[in-house]
């Protein structure tokens, strides 16, 4: 099934294209490249993101909101070629057929009439954000608890695996879940009532039902799109913007309306233990968070670093007029770190240094075992422009480097490392992009350690800005 989206309505200029729908579905394409991939890079870079929010008989309203397509860059001795396709989600499938959005989403309204909310709302499938591994099936994920199996080289969709069932609630769950050494796919799960409960879970390769590894109870959960992995532990914060649970089950509002930030009880954050699920908490002012960039064990303590918002004005920046207007954010992060000491019950956020960035990446090796010494992320403009450099940290010693493309959106830079390599970013970011002057978009290919570009890869088509990436394959060894 594809789409054909409805035409857009007035222009939308420059870099702001990425924000509109109208990606095709490509079976199989040449990308230009221009400049030269390492010899050692050979696998499949997976981009997944939003690529139609219009149908003939309405529109979704956020950016977070339009309907996941996955993109595949095949890289091989023989070049690079290029494939897309959309998800096949009862969300879209079901939206497609009735010429409207049938699911509320991230921000869209609920379009269910009051009988069928009474009934219990359905939420939506649509999974834009992630993709992840559970043993070795690909799984792409939103913030509600199923799991969409996915093949990486066709991008046929595959099953889907609902992990809320009676015996076990599950509402909501992190977008960002992790997969551990032995191939289960470890995340968050939220269970609202009454009181809301926050469930640590493990789903190990080949199983349907996951295993609950820990529980944390709290009168109102907060917003929760990911956590930290740390030796040993999960560390799971817990934000001032507090769901509503009446809301999220019989309301007609959106997703991240059914949310209201509520300082006056601040934050917390949990180490939980997955040997046992023994729980330990901080309170912490209040903030609003997305994503961890490493969590590690320093002695007994456990050190989460990350990028914190003071408010939840983020979430209204990214409404999908705003953006296509490209009016300035006003809402800032703040990369910071919690030092996270064992017999006390509170502590509060130190400024790593440096620029703020989002988007963070750290070696994938060091994710849960140790601590990455070096970092990246997308950063903002001076005046509110969203994601237009992409910033090298040196953890140690405070060092930055930046890179950027002129007039240009720059999304997550994906770390990919060297086979064999022994640093931190001994490897490459891959940066998808898109100028004003583009006619497509534009992945370049970094230096991680120099942050020289070594290549560009010109794909046929603009492909609408996403949040997250992923790279499947085994790189060549070298000498």
């Amino acid at each position: 099934m594809s789409a054909v989206p409805a035409p857009q309505s007035g222009a939308v200029p420059g870099r702001a294209r990425g924000f509109l729908s109208g990606a095709r579905e490509i079976d199989d394409a040449v990308v230009d490249m221009r400049g030269a991939l390492p010899s050692w890079l050979a696998g499949t870079l997976l981009l997944n993101g939003p690529a139609l929010w219009e149908l003939p008989g309405g529109r979704l309203d956020h950016w977070f909101d339009g309907y996941a397509m996955w993109h595949a860059l095949r890289i091989d001795g023989a070049g690079v070629r290029y494939r897309s396709r959309f998800c096949e989600s009862e969300s879209y499938r079901r939206s497609v057929t009735a010429g409207a959005p049938v699911y509320g989403e991230f921000g869209t309204a609920n379009p269910a009439g009051l009988l069928a909310r009474l009934k219990g709302t359905k939420v939506t499938d649509n999974p834009a954000v992630v993709m992840s591994r559970h043993g070795e099936r690909w799984v792409s994920v939103t913030e509600t608890p199923s799991l969409t199996y996915f093949d990486p080289q066709t991008l046929q969709t595959q099953e889907r695996l609902d992990l809320g069932r009676r015996d076990e609630a599950m509402h909501l769950m992190s977008a960002h879940g992790f997969t551990l050494p032995d191939g289960s796919y470890l995340n968050v799960a939220t269970a609202l009532g009454p009181k809301c409960e926050m469930k640590l879970f493990r789903l190990a390769p080949g199983a349907t039902q996951a295993q609950v590894i820990a529980r944390i109870r709290m009168p109102k959960s907060g917003y929760t799109h990911g956590f930290g992995l740390a030796p040993g532990h999960a560390v799971v914060w817990e934000t001032a913007l507090r769901a509503q649970p009446l809301a999220f089950r019989f309301g007609a509002r959106s997703y991240a309306d059914n949310f209201r930030w509520e300082p006056t009880h601040g934050s917390a954050i949990h180490a939980v233990a997955l040997d046992g699920g023994a729980v330990r908490s901080w309170r912490v002012p209040p903030m609003m968070a997305f994503h961890a960039t490493q969590a590690w064990a320093d002695g007994a303590d456990i050190v989460l670093e990350m990028a914190i918002y003071d408010d939840g004005t983020v979430f209204d920046d990214l409404r999908l007029e705003r953006r296509r207007a490209g009016l300035p954010l006003r809402s800032t992060m703040r990369h910071v770190r919690y030092r996270l000491r064992d017999g006390r019950g509170e502590t509060e956020p130190e400024d790593v240094g440096g620029p703020a960035i989002e988007l963070q990446q750290v070696h994938p090796a060091r994710i849960g075992r140790s601590r990455a010494r070096v970092c990246w992320g997308a950063g903002n403009g001076a005046h509110g422009e969203l994601f237009e450099c992409t910033h090298r940290l040196d953890l140690d010693s405070g060092a930055v480097a930046t890179w950027r493309r002129a007039d240009a959106t720059q999304l997550e830079p994906l770390f990919v490392p060297r086979p064999g390599g022994a640093d931190d970013d001994d490897g490459v970011l891959f940066v998808p992009t898109l100028a004003d002057a583009d006619e497509t978009t534009v992945i370049d290919v970094l230096d991680a350690r120099t942050m020289d570009c070594l290549a560009e890869l010109r794909t046929p088509q603009i492909v609408p800005f996403g949040f997250h990436a992923a790279f499947s394959g085994v790189q060549r060894p070298t000498g």
